[in-house]
């Protein structure tokens, strides 16, 4: 007799490795610093760089810092500094 043993293929998303809980979001963006950050996987540049101008049209005194990671996932230098600096923070990735 032959034992058959069934493995998941089914790996753990890695964002569910190092999940954090989202701050409250703010009211509204009026005079905040919005940080884009892009782990420079194809297109998300241009998707982050047109919600920026979107954000900039449609809230007052918005600042927006954009921050390359260079590669996936971003280096965790880059997500704390944008952290520090910047009241919101958007990241995004695109292929």
């Amino acid at each position: 007799m032959h034992l058959l043993e069934v493995s998941n293929p089914v790996a753990q998303q890695r964002g569910m490795l190092n999940i954090l809980k989202p701050v409250k979001r703010p009211e509204s963006l009026d005079g905040k610093i919005v940080g884009l950050i892009w782990s420079g996987t194809h297109g998300g540049d241009l998707a982050l760089n047109r919600a920026g101008e979107m954000i900039q049209e449609r809230y007052k005194n918005v600042s927006v810092n954009f921050y390359t990671g260079g590669h996936y996932p971003t280096p965790p230098a880059i997500v704390k500094q944008a952290a520090e600096e910047c009241d919101v923070v958007i990241g995004a990735t695109a292929d």
